[in-house]
């Protein structure tokens, strides 16, 4: 049985890096008393993904996670279940029957900045007059130019930073602290990021999920 599990991850629980928090969901489905299923093959593995990788010190209000169980079971009692069993910090908030492979098509995040909200409002009003906001993203390998506004248009000034909504597209996507760069570098001053939380996920059904383009906090 193929089930759709959304969960939150907050407190101490979003310093668990993806992998870390994938297999503490295996584990707590065992305590709970399921068998996920394995994949075929010479190497089978646990039939559960989560729809978008989530960076450690990311905050999330929303995650969404697809898994294979043996046998057929009622979703809610999956849930209670298995949130009895999981580790602190994670809360599952819904399951029902998976209608198909999702795939994120954008994340809303909510952003804090160690900045007086007169600036951000600033910076806010220069990014959505400008037609581009590019910024360095730097990896092991290579730094490169990212456009952060090709996919976050706009961003909603808040107490305490700036919430935002970030496209993920075949091509790419950005990272929430990239549109914090920008909008820094558009008004020429000083936004430190303080902490990062996914609002939303929003996936559409039927293609193959992808990966976060590894934002973090």
């Amino acid at each position: 049985m193929k089930l759709e599990l959304r969960f939150t991850v907050t407190g101490r629980a979003r310093f668990l890096s993806h992998l870390e928090c994938v297999d503490g969901l295996l584990a707590a489905f065992r305590r709970a008393g399921y068998q996920v299923a394995l994949s075929q093959g010479m190497r089978p593995k646990p039939v559960i993904s989560l729809a978008m990788a989530r960076a450690v010190g990311v905050a999330s209000l929303d995650e969404l996670m697809t898994v294979d169980l043996v046998g057929e079971h009622d979703p809610d009692e999956v849930r209670t279940r298995l949130q009895a069993t999981l580790p602190r910090g994670l809360e599952v908030t819904s399951a029902a029957p998976s209608t198909g492979t999702p795939r994120p098509v954008s994340a809303r995040y909510r952003v804090e900045l160690d900045a007086p909200r007169d600036v951000v409002e600033r910076a806010a009003a220069r990014y959505a007059e400008a037609e581009a906001a590019p910024v360095e993203r730097a990896s092991p390998k290579r730094v490169k130019i990212v456009d952060p506004k090709a996919f976050a248009p706009t961003v909603e000034v808040v107490d305490g930073g700036f919430e935002v909504e970030v496209a993920i597209a075949p091509e790419g996507s950005a990272r929430p602290e990239e549109v914090a760069r920008a909008l820094a570098k558009l008004e020429g001053a000083d936004l430190p990021v303080t902490g990062v939380t996914r609002l939303e996920l929003r996936a559409e059904r039927g293609r193959s999920p992808v990966g976060a383009p590894g934002e973090t906090a």
